[in-house]
């Protein structure tokens, strides 16, 4: 469901953009802020990665920039619909590592719209999806099945990191990653020791370190332990 390649992205031919913000500056000031500690406010060392590539690296930092100006339209909308549905709002920045606020964008294996929802994950959330009409390319009908989704999978796993996880590699991924660690409690242990897929382990802290650039959350110092 990623776009873009996560750990190769930093290693990618360079093009010009502008010079990199101070640390503690959002990427995008305009975008309109979500309440803040939602999501619960995360420190550890993979966020702070790439919250350094998000910032320093010109083509990411350029790409994560004009994602955020072109979700600045749909914002305000689907953080109402997230909330009405028990999700935090912050969530409503998931599509800038999903699909860069394209409604129609496309994945390779085919995931469509601003949240990349899978054709039977939509239609297990009410969504049509037929050879005449695709739910998942309409932001709001789209919304309200992610957040549905998103909010079934923290009530399974009672944890953020890991239900961004399982959104992300799928349920089955996640449990077997379980699985094999009964005595993990936390996602980034289980990316620790490499239990989940490459690009769960780079999603995840991507999507916190997004919200740090722009604006929505702060580090705090609670600990980095597995």
């Amino acid at each position: 469901m990623l776009l873009a390649v996560l750990a190769a992205a930093a290693c990618a031919p360079l093009r010009r953009a502008p010079s990199p913000a101070a640390p503690s500056a959002p990427l995008l000031p305009s975008v309109p802020p979500a309440p803040r500690g939602d999501l619960g406010t995360l420190d550890h060392e993979r966020i702070d990665a790439w919250e350094q590539r998000l910032r320093t690296h010109p083509r990411l930092r350029q790409e994560t920039a004009d994602s955020l100006a072109r979700g600045s339209r749909y914002l305000p909308g689907l953080r109402r619909i997230l909330a009405a549905n028990g999700v935090p709002p912050s969530l409503a920045l998931l599509p800038v590592i999903e699909s860069g606020f394209y409604p129609t964008a496309r994945g390779r294996r085919g995931e469509r719209g601003l949240w990349q929802l899978r054709r039977a994950t939509a239609r297990r959330f009410g969504l049509v999806v037929n050879a005449h009409r695709d739910d998942r390319v309409q932001p709001e009908r789209a919304t309200r099945a992610a957040a549905q989704y998103l909010r079934l999978l923290h009530d399974r796993y009672g944890d953020w990191p890991l239900a961004l996880a399982a959104y992300n590699a799928g349920e089955r991924r996640v449990d077997r990653a379980l699985a094999r660690d009964p005595e993990a409690s936390s996602f980034w242990r289980l990316a620790e020791r490499g239990y989940l897929p490459r690009t769960s382990q780079e999603y995840v802290p991507r999507f916190f370190a997004v919200l740090r650039v722009a604006g929505e959350q702060e580090p705090t110092a609670v600990g980095s332990a597995l």
